[in-house]
């Protein structure tokens, strides 16, 4: 079925379901609750006090994966089904990292990543995941699980528009232009280099490194658009629209060749989502290693001889592993602390993001997601879309906004000054502009504060020497982050969390 509009019908026409009551409130409190949740920053910033005590006694285990985000998970699944005893230490009270989710009683809903993109044939890692969560295989994905139509859709100008290439009040030069551009990233995703790699592949590592694509790590997407006369102002926002979606920073900061790999590297338009976002995901593999996640411990040191140390975060109580294998799927700036031979090493700059659930009374859209085209945010996905009747009762929308517009030190300091009313007014300020009557319908606003989303691809480094030493084992300590790729995208999770158990069990 190719129309995504006629695959909601066809689902609620052969599925088997009660009818569905209209929800209503009338007036609305004019009133919410909510507060900043998240992460626990000022635990984990007990890595920089430097934690010691007295050694403990090391239990003996296979392998030790300390982080419980998705290349964790995934690293922590696939050397279970190969037989090896397995511990996921986290620090926090639930695993997920930046696919983190939450649930209330009108929906669950998204705290990070909120989709996944079909992936091709060649994605052999990712495909077999899905495969197994159930989701379908290349060719024959299951029509259910795919994101419904309406799928995007753009406030400009006082209107929505369907879609998120600005068409509505432009000049015929800039829809010249912008075709111009589509061409253009057509061409780049059938190129390849002489070693026959396409030139921007998922998983990077499998892009070409021919110099003539290679290069274009060297220079900042700004400028590649103004060597190759691509001036629009529509344009130019589009494009760094979705350089902030992906990577938490504008076609200023971004090299080149990340910002065409985000348009040049894929082959469908079409994606998985769910209510919780990518949680969908991390909640299955939860429940694959189940007995084998240690919550709330807070790790502090990992050597290359396979020793790992641990605090419970609550009571202080010291733990310790000696492993014959140790999975580090922390971000860069955390193993950083925790791998003392790292701690004079680079690593990447990350982007801080606000991510925010507001709980309406009713629906405000129908379509997935909803783009503001002025606006320092992104705009807002709809956790309830994927349901049969989206139109019908109470929702859940997830707002998110980069911290781009300062440094990121400074931003991470701003945003964590920032009171609750402050961020809430913000918020509101910019989501009724096309919604004026919000907060008549809003009942709870909770805002999660991200210090370091994700790692921000700058020139240099895709292709650098950081990145290439980031990849490098230490003894028994095998790296698994999606930083290891300078992108942090599901792919990349994915098929570190894959490298480092293939690592292990070759051994």
């Amino acid at each position: 079925m190719n129309d995504r509009i006629s695959r909601r019908v066809f689902l609620a026409g052969s599925l088997t379901l009660g009818a569905c009551g209209r929800t209503t409130r009338a007036g609305g409190d004019r009133g919410w609750t909510g507060g900043i949740v998240g992460a626990s920053h000022q635990t984990g910033h007990l890595l920089r006090q430097g934690m010691t005590g007295p050694p403990v006694q090391a239990e003996t285990a296979d392998v030790i994966v300390a982080g419980g985000g998705m290349s964790g998970l995934i690293a922590a699944l696939r050397l279970k089904q190969a037989g090896r005893r397995v511990k996921v230490i986290e620090l926090e009270a639930n695993v997920g990292g930046n696919a983190s989710s939450s649930r209330n009683a009108t929906s669950a809903y998204p705290w990070g990543a909120h989709y996944v993109p079909v992936p091709s044939e060649d994605m052999t890692d990712v495909c077999a995941l899905l495969a197994e969560l159930g989701l379908g295989k290349p060719g024959a994905w299951k029509e259910e699980t795919l994101c419904h139509d309406p799928s995007e859709r753009l406030w400009i100008r006082g209107h929505w528009q369907d879609g998120l290439v600005p068409s509505y009040g432009i000049s015929a030069e800039e829809r010249q232009q912008i075709e111009r551009f589509f061409a253009r990233m057509e061409t780049y995703k059938s190129r390849r280099g002489s070693d026959n790699k396409r030139a921007f592949a998922i998983p990077v590592d499998h892009s070409s490194r021919d110099p003539e694509f290679t290069t274009l790590d060297a220079i900042t997407m700004a400028e590649w658009l103004q060597r190759e006369g691509f001036t629009s102002p529509e344009l130019l926002w589009h494009i760094n629209y979705g350089c902030r979606d992906d990577y938490g920073a504008g076609i200023s900061l971004v090299s080149a060749w990340a910002g065409i790999h985000y348009f040049a590297s894929r082959d469908s338009q079409e994606l998985f989502t769910w209510p919780e976002g990518n949680g969908w995901i991390v909640n299955r593999l939860r429940e694959q290693l189940d007995g084998d996640i240690l919550t709330g411990h807070l790790v502090t040191r990992l050597t290359p001889d396979g020793r790992v140390e641990a605090i419970e975060a609550s009571t202080g109580k010291r733990l310790a592993w000696q492993a014959d294998a140790i999975v580090c799927a922390a971000p860069r700036f955390i193993a950083k602390h925790l791998v003392p031979e790292l701690a004079t090493s680079p690593a990447p700059d990350y982007s801080p993001w606000m991510v925010a659930n507001l709980t309406l009374t009713g629906p405000i859209s129908e379509t997935w997601d909803n783009v503001l085209r002025d606006s320092r945010a992104l705009g807002y996905v709809v956790a309830t879309h994927q349901s049969l009747y989206p139109a019908q009762g109470p929702t859940v929308i997830t707002y998110y906004q980069p911290l781009d517009h300062l440094p990121p030190p400074a931003a991470r300091e701003e945003a964590l000054k920032t009171s609750y009313e402050s961020w809430c007014e913000s918020i509101l300020t910019d989501l009724e502009r096309p919604h004026p009557d919000l907060r008549d319908h809003l009942t709870h606003l909770d805002i999660w504060l991200w210090g370091h989303a994700m790692s921000r691809p700058l020139p240099g480094v895709i292709h650098g020497e950081t990145r290439a030493r980031m990849r490098e084992t230490l003894g028994k300590i095998h790296f698994a982050h999606s930083d290891m790729s300078g992108l942090s995208i599901f792919e990349e999770a994915c098929h570190w969390g894959h490298e480092a158990s293939r690592t292990i069990l070759s051994v």
